[in-house]
């Protein structure tokens, strides 16, 4: 097995909440921090260095901005939050060890879970459709824990 392999978490079930960046939206940062770039290059060259620093630092803003996806998921190894960005990839994880006890809250056709792991907890929003994928993931994963279920009147 090679090292990237080994690192990466296999995904069980993905969250809603991770849905990858649009490409027009990140066309749009790209194209709009090109704009800004050349307009600082501009005042630069003009002796306007406020605006420099300004059109300067919202390029990066932008061009940076365009190349960050974010993704929470349920993991072989736990639960995971996950930001990626231009080649890079920042990983939390919560081990299925660390997790004391698990919510689940319907509203309309979504489903929120509730990890709690000591004073904190992360939430995780799924589809009503995902119920049983989670459920089962749970039961594997924590079999001692009780799953609290709470339902909206």
């Amino acid at each position: 097995m090679d090292r990237k392999n080994a690192l990466t978490p296999k995904v069980l079930a993905d969250s809603l909440a991770s849905r990858p960046t649009p490409k027009w939206m990140t066309a749009a940062g790209i194209i709009i921090g090109l704009i800004l770039g050349y307009r600082a290059f501009v005042s630069l060259r003009a002796g306007l260095n406020s605006r420099f620093l300004f059109n300067a630092f919202m390029c990066l803003i932008c061009v940076y901005g365009s190349g960050l996806s974010r993704r929470l998921y349920l993991s072989d190894i736990g639960v995971v939050r996950e930001m990626r960005g231009w080649g890079k990839t920042a990983r939390r994880v919560l081990p299925w060890g660390g997790v004391q006890s698990v919510s689940l809250a319907f509203r309309g056709d979504k489903m929120m879970a509730f990890f709690e792991a000591g004073s904190m907890g992360w939430k995780m929003l799924f589809s009503k459709d995902q119920e049983r994928t989670v459920r089962d993931i749970l039961e594997e994963a924590l079999p001692d824990i009780e799953i609290n279920v709470i339902e909206r009147r």
